[in-house]
């Protein structure tokens, strides 16, 4: 390592930019039990590959362990039941966890709630644990943060305690359209958000689909630009102007917003790029293995053609290579170092043994995505209220009683944002979806009654002939990655 690096280094963990003050929350989050329903199953893929609770082989169970941001604390009572000689402290700032008469006792006298703010001094003694467990905390922790987290982390560890962390980079899922680029909603270039679409004029009225919302309109067949909450947008739209919607698959300025919102709170979206520097500062040893990269599933009107496989994407999971843990910077035989961006990828498959079931994973990465989504509106409202590529009426001046954030349909560029919502929702419900699936593993016929929405709207776009160049272009919906830590032998003297 140069002079250079090392001095930038030093910089890097001497100096934080930002402290936040004690009892400060700058998660964007908001927990529901969609999010818990999936936490659960990510819960159960990640211990199924493992074929046990942890990562890291431990000889024997661990004596006293914490469970830092435990959520309902599945995992914690899980612990306790499997290490019948083990002490679980569950941590969290929400006490979401299950009371202790529903628990059975041989589980609750060896389990405890603590409710507090990870990002403040973690309220247990100096070498309290010997395994300290924390997963997918990157949406609640700060890139500047993290120093000071794992510092406290090694703190409360025994001296050579394990610390296992689980995290994944910060994804939005979408795909660029896959149509050539054109002018914009009135002609004129879109900027950095330019809409891409057919070159030939598309009518106001070509995407309907039903909605159930209450304020629709009496045949309840809603334009997707101008759905129910969108309707003050387009009716004031002066009929002289040729109304040429953005096109409803470029998700493009979501995606500007939520990188935003994570600028905003110095949250790191390339999140397995950034630990290993802070690990390896912390710890005596931290090993990993290659990221599990998931990528994103195709739509309904593209079903995968088996005899043109995805490039750079492993048939079967076999989690004995997947979660083979190397020291970092270490090589494997003839893969490249693991700093250097190597990954495993998977793809659906009736026949693997042990299924990566990528549907899911988007539905989980989705779901979390809702949770940030009044955050999201108002890093779009901050990119967007002046913007000049969108129509001038959106960028007209809101009234001074609206206030940010308001669902009112008075609120202009509120309506164009759940418009882009919408849209985005109902592409991402079509990847989730295992209709097309059934109906051609199982042959089994389309369910009577009407489509759901998602449907509606995927028919309702024009066919796209795909450019060759776009059939090898993998997008992700996840990237996940597990790391094992090993504390020093000692913990080093205060001020020393």
């Amino acid at each position: 390592m140069s002079e250079v690096e090392i001095d930038v280094s030093e910089k890097l963990l001497s100096e934080r930019k930002h402290r936040r003050l004690r009892g400060e929350v700058i998660s964007p989050l908001k927990y529901s039990n969609d999010i818990v329903d999936f936490d659960h199953w990510d819960h159960m893929f990640i211990t199924n590959c493992c074929s046990r609770l942890t990562l890291h082989q431990f000889d024997g169970p661990p004596t006293t362990v914490l469970d830092l941001g435990c959520g309902r604390g599945l995992w914690a009572i899980e612990a306790a039941r499997r290490w019948q000689g083990s002490t679980v402290v569950g941590f969290d700032i929400e006490a979401l966890q299950p009371k202790w008469n529903i628990l059975e006792k041989s589980v609750s006298r060896r389990i405890r709630w603590v409710q507090g703010n990870v990002l403040d001094p973690l309220p247990f003694l100096t070498g309290q644990f010997d395994f300290v467990r924390m997963v997918r905390m990157g949406l609640h922790v700060p890139e500047d943060e993290w120093q000071y987290v794992l510092e406290e982390i090694a703190r409360v560890l025994q001296p050579g305690g394990v610390l296992e962390i689980i995290e994944e980079d910060l994804i939005f899922p979408c795909q660029e359209p896959e149509t050539q680029e054109t002018e914009s909603l009135y002609g004129g270039s879109s900027g950095r958000c330019s809409s891409k679409s057919s070159n030939t004029a598309i009518s106001g009225s070509y995407l309907k689909f039903d909605s159930s919302d209450k304020s629709s309109s009496k045949n309840n067949s809603t334009d997707v630009f101008a759905t129910a909450s969108n309707l003050s947008l387009s009716a004031t739209v002066h009929s002289s102007q040729i109304l040429q919607p953005p096109d409803p698959r470029d998700h493009s300025r979501l995606r500007l917003a939520w990188e935003e919102m994570l600028d905003t709170s110095f949250l790191a979206p390339k999140l397995l790029s950034v630990l290993p520097f802070y690990l390896s500062a912390s710890f005596e040893e931290v090993r990993s293995h290659l990221p599990l990269q998931v990528p994103l599933p195709q739509t309904s009107s593209k079903p995968r053609d088996p005899t043109h496989p995805l490039p750079h994407i492993q048939e079967t999971l076999d989690p004995n290579v997947i979660f083979e843990l190397r020291a970092l910077g270490g090589n494997t035989g003839d893969e490249a170092d693991y700093d250097d961006g190597a990954s495993i990828m998977t793809k659906t498959s009736f026949q693997r043994p042990l299924p990566s079931w990528p549907c899911m994973h988007l539905a989980r990465t989705v779901r979390t995505i809702a949770g940030c989504k009044e955050s999201i509106w108002k890093a779009y409202e901050r990119l967007f209220g002046d913007d000049p590529s969108l129509p001038p009426l959106v960028r007209s001046k809101r009234p001074k009683d609206i206030k940010s954030g308001s669902q009112s349909s008075t609120n202009p560029l509120r309506d164009y944002f759940e418009r882009d919502w919408i849209n985005w929702e109902n592409d991402m419900a079509d990847r989730t979806s295992v209709r097309s699936s059934m109906r051609s593993e199982l042959s089994w016929n389309e369910p009577s009654g009407k489509p759901p929405e998602w449907r509606l709207w995927r028919n309702a776009l024009p066919h796209v002939a795909l450019d060759p160049a776009e059939e090898d272009k993998v997008e992700l919906c996840r990237s996940l990655r597990g790391f094992v830590c090993l504390s020093p032998s000692r913990h080093p003297l205060k001020g020393g």
